[in-house]
């Protein structure tokens, strides 16, 4: 279970750092404003959600340390 989480996390960080690279090589200012668009709705998910996002977080630590021991 851990090698198939740890291949997913390698594949997700890898996906995710070639969309940053393509994000920051365009040109211009709408670059700029995209990025800081979307680092303002991510904020405003998470404080709207931030007692969901708490409790799931902890619900998911909680079952990972009972299957780990």
């Amino acid at each position: 279970m851990r090698g198939f989480l740890q291949i997913k996390r390698l594949g997700a960080e890898r996906y995710l750092k070639e969309k940053l690279e393509e994000l920051l090589s365009e040109e211009g200012d709408a670059n700029f404003v995209s990025i800081i668009l979307i680092m303002v709705i991510v904020i405003a998910i998470a404080a709207i959600f931030k007692d969901q996002l708490t409790v799931a977080v902890e619900n998911v630590f909680i079952q990972l340390m009972d299957f780990i021991g």
